[in-house]
C-alpha cells in the first residue's frame, strides 16, 4: 500500500477563510468549509490519479483504476490517499515478443528493455509473458510490472496529483465561502 500525504493542502487561505468566516460567530462552519473542500479535492485527485499513472506508465486509466482500491482520510489541515493494488501482469504494459531470437520486450513507457528468457504464451485463458527460470524448459514464472500502489510512490504521479488537488481546493474553497455567506 503507497500512502500520499498532503498538508495544508490550501496553505495561506486557511487563514484567510477562518478570517472570513469568523465573523458569522460559528467556528463550525470553518470546519464544514474545509471538509467539503477538501473531499471534493480529495474525490478529484483520485479520479485523475489513474489518468496521471497511464501518463507514465503503458497502462489504460481503466486498467489502473479497476486494479486499485483507493481509501482516503481528511483532517482539518490535510488528507491522507491511500493507494492499494496487486501486481499487474506485464503482458498488460504492451510487453511484446523479442521476434525469431526469442525475449519480450517491455512497452517504451517501461523503459523499453528485453527479457531475454522470457516469452509470451496463452495459458489459462490469457496471455501472459512468463521467464524461464533455469536453464531448462520449466520451470517457468509469470512476470509482473509495479504494482499501482508503486505507481503512486513515482513522485511525477504524485506531485501531478497533489497540484491537481490544491488547484481544485482553491476554486472550492471559493465556493464554499459564497455558498456559507449567502445563507445556502
Amino acid at each position: 500500500m503507497a500512502g500520499v500525504r498532503i498538508d495544508e493542502i490550501g496553505g495561506d487561505k486557511l487563514e484567510r477563510v477562518r478570517a472570513i468566516l469568523a465573523g458569522l460567530g460559528n467556528d463550525q462552519l470553518f470546519y464544514q468549509a474545509m471538509g467539503a473542500a477538501m473531499k471534493r479535492a480529495t474525490d478529484s485527485g483520485k479520479t485523475q490519479a489513474g489518468r496521471y499513472a497511464a501518463e507514465r506508465y503503458a497502462i489504460s486509466k481503466g486498467q489502473f483504476m479497476a486494479k486499485t482500491r483507493i481509501g482516503y482520510q481528511i483532517s482539518s489541515t490535510g488528507v491522507t490517499i491511500s493507494f492499494a493494488g496487486a501486481v499487474i501482469p506485464l503482458i498488460q504494459f504492451g510487453g511484446t515478443s523479442g521476434g525469431p531470437r526469442g525475449g519480450v520486450t517491455a512497452g517504451p513507457k517501461m523503459g523499453g528493455g528485453a527479457i531475454t528468457h522470457a516469452f509470451i504464451n496463452y495459458v489459462n485463458g490469457k496471455y501472459a509473458v512468463w521467464e524461464r527460470v533455469g536453464r531448462k524448459a520449466y520451470p517457468i514464472e509469470q512476470k509482473y510490472g509495479p504494482s499501482t500502489g508503486h505507481m503512486m510512490q513515482d513522485d511525477s504521479v504524485s506531485e501531478k496529483m497533489v497540484q491537481h488537488m490544491e488547484e481544485v481546493f482553491d476554486k472550492r474553497i471559493e465556493h464554499e465561502i459564497t455558498r456559507i455567506l449567502s445563507g445556502w
